[in-house]
């Protein structure tokens, strides 16, 4: 990470500060950075994605179903993620915090244990494994969140061929091997599948900006986590110290409604975004 000296923090902070807000890379406040991303290439998962930042930071995302017995899963969860960040120990605070976060967001997504669910006994249970690379960007948090989304929209799960009915049955159950068979979560369920997704604001003053860079953030008064759901925010919204940010200050609630109102407007176009990145990684194998 390159430190800002005090003339460059000065500068930089008046120029976010300023009306309209002048963003180092020129970016539009609302604006997110370049990013390239892949989807379904790790042959040996259900599903994938990678999103490489244009500063170098990367993110892969593995989704992987196994069968489990309902009767052995704990608090019903049906989803388990693991999160491994470069030059960050697995049980430190900053990878258990990215943790809590995805995970509290994936288990608001209505009707997933329901297609989890296989027959009476049995079902699958997700294991997301994300691994964040050559860390040297911003919080990562958003970078993992768009991935997993891609990864979940673009999991396929086998076709389930013996009997839902399973209580007077001693086996487990079995499974078309032919993979053209394998349905993606949407079309188990009754409404289109979209995770939410995390967004990433930085308030400078009372302006807000999206997807802050590694140099916006040492200069913010805070940073807002913001989850998105079928283009609205949803509850909760925490904010959140970042390991560059010299100083945290408090938020007053003129920007907090601001910042719900621009994540209303912005959470859904990022969203269509990344649906229209799947659909082009259909078309084209690889669109890197």
């Amino acid at each position: 990470m390159t430190l800002l000296s005090p003339a460059e923090r000065s500068y930089l902070r008046d120029s976010l500060n300023s009306t309209p807000i002048i963003r180092p890379d020129s970016r539009s406040p609302h604006q997110f950075r370049p990013i390239e991303a892949k989807t379904s290439f790790l042959a040996s998962s259900n599903g994938s994605a990678r999103i490489r930042l244009i500063d170098g930071s990367e993110c892969i995302v593995s989704v992987k179903a196994k069968v489990v017995d309902l009767s052995t899963v704990a608090n019903n969860s049906l989803i388990e993620v693991d999160i491994d960040v470069d030059s960050f120990r697995d049980d430190s605070n900053f990878v258990t915090n990215l943790k809590f976060h995805i995970l509290n967001s994936l288990n608001k997504i209505p009707d997933i244990n329901k297609v989890l669910k296989l027959t009476t006994k049995y079902g699958y249970k997700l294991f997301i494994d994300v691994i964040v690379t050559t860390h040297h960007s911003s919080y990562p948090l958003t970078l993992i969140s768009l991935a997993t989304y891609l990864a979940l929209k673009t999991t396929r799960l086998p076709k389930l061929i013996s009997e839902v009915n399973d209580e007077e049955i001693a086996e487990q159950p079995t499974f078309s091997d032919d993979w053209a068979q394998a349905t993606l979560i949407e079309e188990l369920l009754d409404t289109k599948f979209q995770p939410p997704i995390l967004l990433t604001l930085g308030i400078i003053g009372n302006n807000i900006i999206f997807d802050p860079s590694i140099e916006e953030e040492q200069i913010i008064d805070n940073s807002l986590i913001m989850g998105v759901y079928n283009g609205k925010v949803i509850t909760p919204i925490n904010t959140v110290t970042s390991s560059s940010s010299e100083q945290t200050k408090g938020i007053n609630s003129i920007v907090l409604i601001k910042a719900i109102e621009l994540g209303n407007k912005y959470g859904g176009m990022v969203v269509n975004a990344l649906d229209t990145l799947i659909e082009q990684d259909i078309d084209d194998e690889n669109i890197f």
